[in-house]
């Protein structure tokens, strides 16, 4: 509805008014803002996980549980992010994981011996080691022997599949690193 009366416009009243309120604002410093800029609860927490809506199909869970992660990221201001951080490097540099570490029994180190030594004097040479010998031996024999025309070798005149001595050495001491990912694990090495 308008107004009945008169409007009054002043616009150096209004001006002076919206002054003053900003000089009263400043003089009282940051005790109201502060007020007013805090934010409920709500606003700041994540809501809580909803376990049982009742509605969808009943299935196992995907997921972990909703508990067991940790879901602070989300609300993690950077002064608590590099708390945490702080947190964790003290961890890490703290003795207190190589105590909880269980160390090998007498009874497992001495069977570990006894089972190098077997393997030593019992088992017989690898088919690697025994390929590497006959290759040293044949390039030996090529060493001594004179030089002379040949016929077109598409393996040795094109290089193909040549591996350069550091690949070569790599592959090998990976392939032979290959039974200790099936062994026995860092506790109770025998029963």
């Amino acid at each position: 509805m308008p107004s009945i009366g008169a409007a009054e416009s002043n616009v150096a009243a209004d001006i002076e008014r919206r002054a003053s309120r900003m000089k009263e604002r400043l003089a009282s410093g940051d005790r109201d803002d502060a007020q007013k800029q805090a934010r409920e609860s709500w606003m700041v927490e994540l809501p809580p996980v909803l376990q049982n809506i009742g509605l969808g199909a009943r299935t196992f869970k995907r997921r972990a549980n909703g508990e067991s992660s940790d879901r602070s990221l989300w609300t993690d201001t950077p002064a608590d992010r590099e708390r945490k951080a702080q947190e964790m490097l003290k961890a890490k540099h703290s003795p207190a994981k190589e105590s909880e570490r269980p160390g090998l029994s007498e009874r497992d180190k001495r069977m570990a011996k006894e089972v190098a030594s077997y393997n030593e004097s019992r088992r017989s040479e690898s088919l690697l080691d025994m390929h590497s010998k006959k290759l040293k031996r044949k390039a030996e024999d090529e060493k001594d022997r004179p030089q002379q025309r040949r016929a077109f070798d598409r393996e040795q005149d094109l290089q193909v599949h040549r591996f350069d001595e550091a690949q070569k050495k790599a592959l090998i001491n990976k392939s032979k690193e290959l039974n200790t990912r099936f062994s026995h694990g860092k506790n109770n090495m025998f029963l």
